[in-house]
């Protein structure tokens, strides 16, 4: 007997990178044209964009050599008076 019910062969090599991905951007309300849909895409594809690029610089460690703030700031000198012990007075 042979089996009817066997399902085609393209439907077996189906792989998870065929398959739909869940949208990113769904509008519950209202009715936008292409336009705006598009606009709101650009928009959030930005801001993943800058997002990512935050937490890549914010996994780098601080380089502060050269920093010009150093420059700028006072020196620092011996004051023999900065830490008097003052119950000997």
């Amino acid at each position: 007997m042979s089996d009817t019910t066997t399902a085609p062969a393209d439907a077996a090599e189906t792989t998870d990178a065929e398959k739909p991905a869940k949208p990113v951007l769904q509008i519950v309300n209202g009715n936008p044209d292409d336009t705006e849909t598009a606009a709101l895409t650009v928009i959030f594809a930005g801001l993943t964009a800058q997002a990512a690029a935050e937490a890549e610089n914010a996994e780098r460690t601080r380089n502060l050599w050269g920093n010009l703030e150093e420059r700028l700031r006072r020196p620092v000198t011996h004051n023999p008076t900065a830490f008097q012990n003052v119950s000997f007075y």
